[in-house]
């Protein structure tokens, strides 16, 4: 069964939704005008072959290359595709992380196993360990920053596994959907590397920093032309939609959004950080992206119970469902707005005092 967060349908009443990492920015302005002034597009079928979406997704990560770009219908889609046509017969992850990456693996018919290597408080990995763990001829699948722990795994370290992964003949896949909410995100991303890899596959998933999950748009990145070819081919014809073009043909382009995007998720990620230290029997964990991994302490209550209880007071916030590893006193928090985080935090201080 597939557990996300987002699930707001259920709820009749109205909730701010902690439960999805989305911007709270919304949706761009530069999208609301261009589809105005596309709006015909949706009259024909999308460009096969997506020249246009890949030529602009190119430019926006600063690759000469459009051919090394593989558009899907979201980077859950992207995953499952890359899996499946790797021609590796298992798959490894780290522990905690997000299901999909097993399940996509398992869906491949492919063993999947996952690793432990986050040091304590998920303040890094142990890249030795993670090393020392992994079975040779394997497919490896990182996300940086991670999901649900914020960890931000960096450059070097990413490059040295990267090369002892290809020593050892295993595909790395690179989840980059969290990517542009770190610090200097540019200088964090593998991006700039995978002509140096070509055991390196990174994905990223526009719906997140941009605020617009309903468009399902994300975009495979790897110098490897069988790689990309091979996960292509199992693409159904014509995946991304009309609405998803015309999204990837202004939102890269609109600085504006991007730069207003950054400076809020690093003022409200330190504030909202800097408050729930201060509410007792819960402990936050570091984030480098926009959403924080929480423990009840003394295992007074479970997440399962404060969902219930928090959903009453109108916030939905994100339980252990859909990662590996995490316990029944663990929750996910989003980074939204400072309106919003002030409600959340109110009553988390209520809950527990």
């Amino acid at each position: 069964m597939n557990f996300h967060g987002g699930d707001i349908y259920k709820y009749k009443e109205d909730i701010l939704d902690f439960s999805s990492n989305i911007n709270p920015l919304g949706i761009p302005e530069s999208f609301r005008r261009m589809i105005i002034e596309r709006f015909e597009d949706f009259t024909r079928y999308p460009d096969i072959e997506y020249k246009e979406v890949r030529k602009k997704i190119a430019s926006y990560i600063n690759i000469l290359d459009n051919r090394y770009i593989l558009p899907g219908n979201g980077a859950v889609e992207l995953i499952y595709k890359l899996a499946a046509s790797s021609g590796k017969e298992r798959a490894a992850g780290l522990r905690p992380t997000f299901s999909e990456y097993s399940r996509g693996a398992k869906t491949a018919g492919m063993e999947y196993y996952d690793i432990p290597a986050f040091k304590e408080d998920y303040a890094g990995i142990d890249a030795e360990k993670l090393l020392a763990e992994i079975k040779p001829r394997s497919l490896v699948i990182i996300c940086n920053p991670n999901n649900p722990t914020g960890t931000l795994i960096p450059k070097n370290i990413m490059k040295g596994i990267a090369a002892d992964l290809m020593e050892m003949d295993c595909q790395l896949i690179i989840d980059e959907a969290f990517i542009e909410f770190t610090e200097d995100y540019s200088d964090n991303s593998m991006v700039d590397l995978i002509e140096k890899y070509d055991n390196v596959t990174v994905i990223r998933a526009a719906t997140k920093f941009f605020g617009m999950p309903g468009i399902r748009l994300g975009y495979a990145v790897s110098a490897n032309k069988e790689t990309i070819r091979a996960a292509k081919e199992l693409m159904e014809p014509w995946n991304l939609n009309t609405a998803a073009v015309i999204a990837a043909l202004s939102i890269f382009d609109d600085r504006n959004y991007i730069e207003v995007s950054r400076e809020w998720i690093r003022s409200e990620r330190k504030y909202l950080f800097q408050e729930l230290q201060k509410i007792s029997n819960l402990k936050v964990y570091p984030s480098a992206s926009n959403f924080h991994l929480l423990k009840i302490m003394g295992n007074i209550t479970t997440a399962a119970v404060l969902k219930e209880d928090m959903i009453k007071r109108g916030i939905l916030i994100r339980t252990a469902e859909g990662f590996n590893g995490l316990s029944e006193f663990d929750f996910r928090l989003a980074v939204k707005d400072r309106q919003s985080n002030n409600k959340a935090l109110e009553a988390l201080r209520e809950y527990f005092q």
